[in-house]
């Protein structure tokens, strides 16, 4: 009995030998087939948080940009608006009120008997305005003030004109002059804001 026991004790050692042999290679290439996919779920996880990560990070900064372009475009300068009306006749000028700020094109048609120009002068008022003896504005006084005017328009004729405006209050006019006499003194002229 005591021999068939050692026998039976030797088959036993023997056979947990040799699962032990077989299932260490198993048990290995599990656990290396288990590390292995382990590390490639993590490689895969980390790239698709890096991909996700800069692809958010790629997207964030284009809506940045788009929104600073945004906001760039509405501080520019307005572009140049479609013609402002403008009539001379005698003894007035008509024209809107207010006008934008910018580079502002005028349509300055004559409607008078008489030839006349379209003046711009930065001024409060054709009366707070510095004058000649025969009430033209003076023009050499205003220095910088007085912005431009246009060529002389013939009765029924029209032109076209530009000045950049800033804010502030201007006054639009016939600044000619002849002898005693002054379309501006007459009251061919209007007080505008340009805002």
């Amino acid at each position: 009995m005591r021999k068939l026991r050692l026998v039976a004790a030797v088959f036993a050692l023997f056979a947990l030998i040799a699962a032990g042999c077989g299932g260490s290679d198993s048990d290995a290439d599990t656990a290396t087939t288990g590390a292995e996919t382990t590390e490639a779920a993590e490689t895969t996880e980390a790239a698709g948080t890096d991909t996700t990560e800069a692809e958010a990070a790629e997207t964030t900064e284009a809506e940045a940009a788009e929104t600073t372009e945004a906001a760039a475009a509405t501080t520019k300068a307005p572009a140049a608006a479609g013609p402002v009306a403008v009539e001379l006749k005698e003894w007035s000028v008509t024209a809107p009120a207010t006008v934008k700020s910018g580079t502002v094109n005028f349509e300055v048609t004559n409607a008078g008997e008489f030839k006349h120009e379209f003046a711009i002068a930065r001024v409060d008022s054709y009366d707070a305005a510095p004058k000649t003896a025969n009430g033209a504005v003076d023009e050499p006084t205003l220095g910088d003030d007085f912005i431009g005017r246009s060529d002389v328009i013939e009765p029924g004729a029209s032109a076209e004109v530009s000045f950049d405006l800033e804010p502030g209050k201007y006054v639009f006019m016939c600044n000619i002059s002849v002898g005693p006499n002054s379309h501006a003194q007459k009251g061919q002229v209007l007080s505008v804001t340009v805002s």
